[in-house]
């Protein structure tokens, strides 16, 4: 009798300690689950604080000028811009020019006409056409056409614009020539990278300072 008892205890505590064996292996399972999916969080986080930090630079770099660029030593003279700009509307005349930065490049933008159609063109510093528009010109639309031999050189026009008390400290970005109320005129803007931006006037003719706009 004693020896039955003896066994039935036995076997009881076998059966107690496999099952905390059990336990205890599930629990170092669930653990280690556990650790692993705060691991996999804690990279998801880092991954996206990483993309955050990516599109910031990237939006970063999208809005603010190539400050290397320089209005005055350009590769591509207006003149020869004017005769890419020929070549490719042959017998069209000028109503406007414009030299601006696109995509960190300096880029002419130029309009024209003839008897029948209206054209635009931008034109690169390799002196190429990257873009083009035609169409056809109204009945009624009259058009003053530029002629640059009797203006003052753009350079000449960013000198004087620069003199503006308005403009000191600030980068010239870009400007245009286009005739305002029948007269030929200069518009040079100048930017300090979005906080303020200043667009001196300037008489082709004369070259003189007509007025200055400030956009604070």
């Amino acid at each position: 009798m004693k020896k039955f008892l003896l066994l039935c205890l036995t076997l009881l505590l076998s059966i107690t300690l496999a099952a905390c064996g059990t336990s205890d292996d599930s629990d170092t399972g669930n653990d280690a689950a556990n650790d692993s999916n705060t691991s996999e969080n804690t990279n998801d986080n880092n991954n996206d604080d990483s993309n955050a930090a990516d599109n910031t630079n990237g939006n970063n770099g999208s809005t603010e000028g190539n400050d290397d660029l320089d209005l005055t030593n350009v590769s591509l003279t207006v003149e020869d811009a004017m005769e890419a700009f020929h070549d490719h509307f042959p017998g069209s005349s000028l109503s406007s020019i414009q030299l601006d930065e696109e995509k960190g490049e300096l880029v002419y933008d130029i309009d024209g006409y003839d008897d029948t159609m209206e054209y635009s063109a931008e034109i690169n510093q390799s002196g190429d056409v990257i873009s083009e528009e035609k169409e056809q010109k109204e009945s009624d639309e009259q058009y003053d056409e530029l002629v640059l031999a009797d203006y003052i050189s753009a350079e000449e026009a960013l000198s004087t614009a620069s003199e503006a008390p308005e403009t000191d400290g600030i980068t010239a970005r870009g400007w245009s020539l286009e005739f305002e109320n029948g007269s030929p005129i200069y518009e040079i803007n100048f930017e300090d990278m979005g906080s303020q931006e200043v667009d001196v006037y300037i008489d082709a003719e004369s070259g003189e300072q007509l007025h200055v706009e400030v956009d604070d």
